[in-house]
């Protein structure tokens, strides 16, 4: 499993990230509000891959809050799936 990559929509009317592996896509971010001193950001992730579905959400004060809060919950999502990134496996 790679690390997530964040795409940004273009054709979305607010700042707007999907994040994929591979051809999966995880989750995405959003700028709820760009006000400056208000700035904040919503994180979701929805894997109903398998019998439970995982889902993750919450929002952050910035864009890169929001990539972290997405990047543990994926963390989160692939040791409950028992998967393991190849960089880490031992030979």
């Amino acid at each position: 499993m790679a690390v997530l990559v964040f795409t940004r929509l273009q054709d979305h009317p607010r700042e707007t990230y999907f994040a994929t592996s591979g051809a999966l896509i995880v989750g995405r971010i959003d700028c709820i509000s760009a006000a400056p001193g208000a700035e904040q950001w919503s994180w979701g992730m929805n894997l109903d891959i398998g019998g439970l579905p995982f889902r993750r959400g919450g929002v952050a004060a910035d864009r890169p809050g929001a990539v972290a809060a997405l990047n543990e919950a994926w963390g989160d999502w692939k040791t409950w799936a028992g998967l393991r990134d190849l960089d880490t496996l031992e030979p």
